[in-house]
């Protein structure tokens, strides 16, 4: 068993307080270092810092730690120590552009979401709505025939009145020869026959369009219900 003296302790005190302030030295050394270290970097960093570089409207170049307020929106350039570019700044027109082309961007993706929404949609109604492609066909069918019996009626419309448009010119032309006064309601009649006419050829006409895009559209819904349908068998 071992065993310690007044001695013994003293000494021990002693050199434990001898290492305690030989630790507490060299942090204080080190810490002044470190100290002093840091002030030459902050004072180095700061003699250069806000040094510009800019081009005035000759074209000449310019350096300063300050930037007039009439280039502040042009291309310039910060330097460190070395006289080397550590960052850029973009004029206003550059910054007008990017901002322009970011607004395109935007625009063009939501365009883009909202296509992919009215797709997403449009099948969600084709599987809904029919259960084949038959009764794609029926319902396609049926706009059609309705489209046409439009068409077929104004038509009819359209030949009576040629009919009696030829008739009135013919009496006006024969009143004419004759030497007799034409009665002034029937030029009027003309004229409105006439209007009548054009306002059932641009009808017909519309429809016809509107018949083809019919028919357009329910091409595409079978050609995409098929591919719906073809995904679905796989899944399953």
């Amino acid at each position: 068993m071992s065993c310690f003296n007044e001695t013994d302790l003293e000494n021990g005190n002693h050199c434990i307080y001898s290492i305690k302030q030989l630790t507490i030295r060299f942090f204080h050394v080190f810490l002044s270092r470190l100290l002093i270290f840091g002030a030459i970097c902050f004072t180095s960093l700061s003699a250069h810092a806000g040094m510009n570089k800019w081009v005035d409207e000759n074209g000449v170049t310019h350096y300063g730690d300050r930037v007039p307020a009439k280039y502040m929106n042009q291309q310039r350039s910060e330097l460190n120590d070395q006289g080397m570019v550590v960052k850029k700044h973009k004029s206003g027109e550059e910054l007008k552009a990017e901002k322009a082309a970011r607004d395109k961007l935007s625009a063009a993706k939501k365009e883009q979401l909202i296509e992919e929404r009215k797709k997403n949609l449009r099948d969600r109604v084709l599987l809904e709505t029919f259960t084949t492609e038959r009764d794609i066909l029926i319902s396609r069918d049926a706009r059609i025939d309705a489209i046409n019996s439009h068409i077929q009626l104004t038509e009819t419309i359209i030949k009576d009145h040629e009919r009696k448009l030829t008739d009135l010119k013919k009496r006006i032309e024969s009143l004419e020869k004759s030497g007799k006064t034409v009665p002034e309601n029937m030029h009027k009649e003309v004229v409105s026959v006439s209007r009548q006419l054009e306002t059932n050829y641009l009808y017909v006409e519309n429809k016809s369009k509107e018949r083809q895009g019919i028919m357009a559209s329910f091409d595409e819904d079978i050609k995409r219900f098929r591919e719906l349908k073809s995904a679905q068998k796989r899944k399953n």
